[in-house]
């Protein structure tokens, strides 16, 4: 009888700790994979066309860190880590509306400067919730809103919104040039490329109360064309470099914090980047990457964080922050 049980158990014995190896080392390839990925989106800073890697540097970690827990538990190893893996993204999808419940005050008005509201917002070509689109813009209530993606169907809504914001630029006219922007403060003068080296972009700018400030609005060619778009960037860097006084910049640049594509702006222009909270997709309600920013002329200061709104129809959650810029 013993002999027989112990047969029994040589035989059954064996399956489980086969399962655990090769559930080790499924665990050590995606580690390694992720590992790779993680790599990957660091290279993009010396050769571009790895820079599409680094629009998912969140994601990689994430990866990274669920099948290093699953190698780390003795049993169940792949359950441990898809769910550090799913409950990892998310967390990224929730931070950006943790982030936006409440406005996040960072500092107070100075004397000489003037406060302004921003936002921007890709209202998506495709989105025909257009009544959603100028109640979303509506509740935002900024100073100055720039537009992406604001194609003719939604060009009765700068009229309708002509009592809140009696100033605009757009330039709906142009082939591929579906931007505007919507000011509440008079606009001096306006200006817009399509067609060029750049990315379709907008200017507006205003008087000596609010320093001679020009917002741009811009909305760069997406991943993976990770070598056009870095093209578009250099020319863009290059105009801007000849705006004078204070900037505001604007749009769906389609990069994220950790691509050489923000990077590039910021080390190219002197302009500062405030913005790092995920905004694309807005499908299921959890935004995974960054691709919709704020950028600065330093000397603007931010007094509360940026936060999401809603997205009103459109595959990206607006962007909305309050700056104080020095007058004069």
């Amino acid at each position: 009888m013993q002999d027989s049980i112990s047969r029994t158990a040589g035989i059954v014995e064996p399956a489980p700790k086969k399962r655990r190896w090769f559930a080790r080392a499924e665990c050590q390839l995606g580690l390694l994979l992720a590992i790779a990925g993680l790599i990957g989106s660091r290279l993009g800073h010396l050769w571009v066309a790895f820079d599409v890697f680094s629009q998912f540097t969140l994601q990689f970690a994430v990866v990274a860190l669920g099948f290093l827990g699953g190698l780390l538990v003795p049993r169940a190893k792949l359950l441990v880590a898809f769910v550090i893996i799913i409950a990892g993204h998310l967390a990224i999808g929730a931070w950006s509306h943790v982030a936006s419940s409440a406005p996040n005050i960072i500092s107070e008005l100075k004397t000489g400067e003037r406060p302004l509201a921003v936002a921007s917002f890709n209202t998506w070509h495709d989105n025909r919730e257009i009544d959603a689109v100028q109640a979303e813009i509506e509740r935002l209530n900024a100073d100055v809103i720039t537009l992406v993606e604001f194609g003719p169907n939604k060009r009765a809504l700068i009229a309708k919104l002509q009592s809140r914001y009696p100033y605009h630029a757009e330039c709906l006219g142009k082939d591929y040039c579906h931007l505007a922007i919507l000011s509440k403060i008079p606009i001096l003068k306006s200006d817009s490329r399509v067609g060029w080296e750049g990315p379709p972009l907008i200017t507006a700018s205003f008087g000596p109360e609010y320093g001679n400030l020009t917002v741009i609005g811009v909305h760069t060619i997406r991943f993976p064309h990770s070598r056009a778009q870095f093209r578009q960037i250099q020319a863009l860097t290059k105009l801007i470099e000849t705006i004078p006084g204070r900037r505001l910049m604007m749009g769906d640049f389609n990069a994220t914090p950790f691509s050489r594509i923000t990077s590039a702006i910021a080390e190219q222009t002197g302009l500062v980047r405030l913005t790092m909270l995920p905004t694309w997709p807005s499908r299921f309600d959890l935004p995974q990457v960054a691709i919709d920013h704020i950028f600065a002329s330093p000397g603007i200061r931010v007094l509360e964080d940026e936060r999401i709104g809603r997205p009103a129809g459109s595959d990206h959650y607006p962007i909305t922050m309050k700056l104080a810029v020095p007058a004069g």
